[in-house]
């Protein structure tokens, strides 16, 4: 986090400079309210965290880095819509039982599943990869408290070398594929939905690419499983 709060004014537009009203600017560690454009694409906030992300339906992310920004210009792009692919029902794969969960992940050598798990108002399991004396792996969960649909705070901030997003649309359900690199070289990835997340964090760059095998074959069950 930066040592002190910096007041950021901004202004959000598309690529031909028209205002962009109702985007959401995230990850400001602002627990009180959420931060909006209004109708002329403008915010203000205060804020001590050091990479905001700018959100809006349609439009590819933007990432607005703090450290020595006081008046900032975000110029979104218009976004291709992709489609979240769903499952083969012949296919085995891993996933969670109830909980609202359709997030379906494949078998990948060196990957293993634990068993479910829940508790009174979530499920969830652990697909990991041994190494060495430790394991590293992608914490799966959902439920309706589970998650807001987008990554965790404290991982986006930590990509100070680098960080992207995809945004996929299923039947109006927004999906965020996002991930970042630490400068010590850690990934992190986040797969997130309201209500359910698939993640890994302070992985290794070879480790990360077996996760991310799992991650680049998911899909969505129809209809969510129950």
């Amino acid at each position: 986090m930066l040592p002190e709060e910096r007041h950021i004014k901004g202004v959000v537009v598309d690529s031909e400079g028209k205002p962009v009203a109702g985007a959401s600017i995230d990850h400001s560690n602002d627990n009180k309210r959420a931060h909006v454009t209004g109708p002329s694409g403008r915010f203000e906030l205060d804020t001590n965290a050091p990479l905001l992300v700018v959100r809006k339906a349609g439009y590819r992310s933007g990432v607005v880095r703090t450290k020595d920004a006081t008046e900032v210009r975000i110029v979104l792009q218009t976004a291709e819509r992709r489609s979240f692919p769903m499952c083969s029902t012949s296919a085995k794969c891993y996933g969670i039982d109830g909980w609202d969960a359709s997030f379906r992940f494949p078998v990948v050598p060196g990957v293993e599943a634990s068993k479910q798990g829940h508790d009174i108002d979530y499920g969830f399991r652990s697909y990991y990869v041994r190494t060495g004396q430790e394991s590293k792996g992608i914490q799966h969960g959902s439920g309706p408290m589970w998650s807001l649909g987008i990554p965790v705070d404290q991982h986006v901030w930590r990509s100070n070398s680098s960080y992207e997003e995809v945004v996929f649309d299923a039947d109006g359900l927004t999906i965020i594929d996002a991930r970042g690199q630490s400068r010590d070289g850690k990934r992190w990835r986040s797969l997130s939905k309201f209500g359910e997340t698939a993640s890994y964090f302070d992985a290794d760059e070879a480790t990360a690419k077996i996760l991310d095998q799992l991650l680049d074959g998911a899909c969505l069950s129809s209809p969510a499983p129950r």
